[in-house]
C-alpha cells in the first residue's frame, strides 16, 4: 500500500522547525494553553480564555446577561465544578499567561503552535469563559487579530463589557451579549422560548461545526438557554 505524499513545508514552517529545534508546539507555552475545539467547536478553532468564569469581570461588574428569573445560568461557570476540578485552575493559567504577555509575544507563540500542527487553526475563539479585564485587553486582542489575519486566522469573541470602547476593532470580531456599540460586529441575545425571537434575528444552532455566524459581521442571533 503506497503512502500518501506529505505536503512540503512552507518557509514559515521550516523556520519554526529550525527555531524550536524540532520541538514544534511543545516549544511554545501556548502549546499547553490553547485548546483545539470542544463539543461544539471544530478542531480547527483554537480556544483561549483570559480568565475563569468564577473570576469573570462582567459578572462582578453587573454586566453579565446570563440570568433567567434571577438565576445565574452561565454555561462556562457550570463546567467549573467539583466534578471537573481541573477546569478552573487551567483557565487561571491562561489568565496568568494573558496578563504577562504582549500581543506580539502571543502571536509568535501562537504561530509556533499553529505551524507545527497537522490540522492548523483557522480561527481563534477568545473567552469561552471570562471577559475582557479592561480596555488594554480589548486593544491587545485587536492587535493580535490584525497580526493573525495575515496568516488566515480569524479572531472572535463575545463580551458583556458595555463600559469598554470597541470603536477601534477592525479585525477582531466582537459580538455583544444583548447589546451592540460602535466597533462591534454582531449582537447575540439569549432567550428561553423561540417565540421570544425578535424580528430579523437568526437562531444559533449551538453547533459551530456546521455554522460560523460568530465569525461573520453584521448578524443578529438568538441563542436558546442551555
Amino acid at each position: 500500500m503506497s503512502k500518501v505524499a506529505e505536503k512540503p513545508l512552507t518557509e514559515l514552517q521550516r523556520f519554526i522547525k529550525l527555531m524550536t529545534g524540532g520541538k514544534g508546539k511543545h516549544y511554545s507555552p501556548l502549546g499547553r494553553l490553547v485548546r483545539a475545539g470542544n463539543t461544539k467547536l471544530p478542531k480547527t478553532t483554537g480556544i483561549f480564555n483570559m480568565g475563569s468564569a468564577h473570576d469573570c469581570p462582567s459578572l462582578k461588574l453587573g454586566f453579565c446577561q446570563a440570568f433567567v428569573d434571577g438565576k445565574h445560568v452561565c454555561y462556562a461557570r457550570k463546567s467549573e465544578t467539583e466534578m471537573r476540578k481541573e477546569v478552573e485552575p487551567f483557565r487561571n493559567k491562561q489568565k496568568a499567561y494573558w496578563l504577562a504577555t504582549s500581543a506580539e509575544k502571543f502571536v509568535v507563540d501562537f504561530l509556533v503552535v499553529n505551524q507545527s500542527k497537522v490540522l492548523s487553526f483557522n480561527a481563534l475563539r477568545l473567552n469561552e469563559s471570562g471577559d475582557f479585564w479592561g480596555q488594554e485587553c480589548v486593544d491587545k486582542a485587536e492587535s493580535i487579530a490584525r497580526m493573525l489575519k495575515r496568516y488566515g486566522v480569524i479572531v472572535y469573541c463575545y463580551t458583556s463589557r458595555k463600559d469598554l470602547d470597541f470603536s477601534n476593532c477592525k479585525r477582531l470580531i466582537v459580538s455583544g451579549s444583548g447589546f451592540k456599540t460602535e466597533g462591534m460586529k454582531n449582537i447575540f441575545k439569549m432567550i428561553t422560548d423561540i417565540k421570544d425571537k425578535p424580528k430579523g434575528y437568526g437562531v444559533c444552532p449551538m453547533d459551530c461545526k456546521t455554522c460560523n455566524r460568530c465569525q461573520k459581521s453584521g448578524l443578529k442571533t438568538v441563542i436558546m438557554r442551555h
